[in-house]
């Protein structure tokens, strides 16, 4: 008689005040063997769902690997992480303008100057930006208040904010689309300008269509994800 166990998960909360997973009585752990633990029951459940179905994707992006990455890695190295991502600014894509095209330029600057601006009413962050091929230097205070900004965000909060540096390779975007400022379907428009630009003009195939419909989906993953880690 084939007896196999029944997997039964539950979710429950530790005496640190997190959510875990738990199957058969036993924590559920991350690769590097760490206790997955949850900020919030909402981040839990749907951590569970892709569990119980054995959702296994070839994306770079996924909920569980954002948790994977807050838990084994940026844990581990909180304020190294932290820097690299505010020395990101520097070579932001909202900081060089495609002067030399003219009709890139206009819509470069109606799409980015408002996060530009917004960055600096809201957080004193002055974003410098170039029209030539010199790479603008940002300011020390600058890049210090945006260190400051960033540190506020927990593990959870800091593996989806440096997903999407790493995919839109903006880190302004970035805190706009986490901060709400944005949605993120202008984030992958904001990203993506100059590519979606050239695209109208010159038309787009079918593999560069489906390779950014893709990056779209990867984006709304991850805002999804910090969504559901901050619905506490």
């Amino acid at each position: 008689m084939n007896s196999k166990l029944v997997k039964k998960y539950k979710i429950i909360k530790n005496n640190r005040e997190f959510y875990v997973i738990v199957l058969n009585n036993k924590n559920i752990k991350t690769p590097l063997g760490n206790i997955l633990e949850f900020p919030s029951l909402k981040i839990a459940k749907r951590i569970l769902r892709n569990i119980e179905n054995s959702n296994k994707s070839n994306s770079s992006v996924s909920e569980i690997k954002l948790i994977y990455t807050a838990i084994d890695k940026i844990a581990l190295s909180k304020s190294k992480y932290i820097s690299d991502m505010v020395m990101n600014l520097q070579t932001d894509v909202i900081s060089f303008f495609a002067a030399e095209q003219k009709p890139l330029y206009l819509k470069q600057k109606k799409s980015w100057l408002p996060l530009i601006i917004w960055m600096k009413e809201i957080y004193k962050v002055e974003v410098l930006y170039s029209s030539s091929l010199k790479i603008p230097i940002q300011k020390r205070n600058s890049m210090a208040r945006l260190k400051t900004i960033i540190k506020k965000f927990n593990i959870y909060e800091l593996s989806a904010l440096n997903a999407l540096i790493s995919i839109t390779n903006s880190l302004v975007i970035s805190l706009a689309l986490l901060k709400s400022k944005i949605n993120y379907k202008k984030a992958f428009e904001l990203s993506f300008l100059e590519e979606l630009y050239q695209s109208s003009i010159w038309g787009k195939d079918k593999e560069a269509f489906e390779r950014l419909d893709s990056i779209k989906l990867d984006i709304k993953c991850v805002k999804d994800y910090f969504d559901a880690v901050n619905d506490l």
